[in-house]
């Protein structure tokens, strides 16, 4: 069984050349190896249901993830307009907002690996050019 993983494939060597949203995107992928995992599941039935309630628990953390950053993108828009309206009121002590941090789901993929190893599976990484 092999559950895939988000991961960006080394899509910014091959698109240098199209502006700084592709530099943000090679800094962040690189294009050098990346890792990959295979999941061998256990044998038995209940390690089978225990890497079951891994994957939920991994899609859980994921959604969460994805529901905090839309919240705190929703908090900086209105935080953003009410810093602009500060300004355009001639206000001298307006408070500017702090974009979100970027959230990732690696925490999450961790945890799904460290669980699913723990329930009787095997997780087998490999580096891929």
């Amino acid at each position: 069984m092999h559950v895939p993983e988000p991961v960006l494939a080394n899509v910014g060597c091959r698109l240098f050349a199209r502006g700084s949203l592709m530099l943000v995107l090679i800094a962040l992928v690189g294009c050098g190896p990346r890792i990959v995992y295979d999941y061998i599941p256990p044998e038995s039935t209940e390690g089978r249901v225990c890497t079951s309630q891994c994957q939920n628990a991994a899609s859980n953390c994921r959604q969460m993830k994805q529901i905090m950053n839309q919240q705190c993108q929703n908090n900086y828009s209105v935080m953003q307009q009410n810093y602009n309206a500060c300004k355009e009121s001639g206000a001298k002590h307006c408070v500017s907002p702090s974009p979100c941090p970027y959230s990732s789901t690696l925490a999450c993929d961790q945890g799904y690996r460290e669980c699913f190893a723990a329930c009787g599976g095997k997780v087998i990484a490999r580096v891929v050019e």
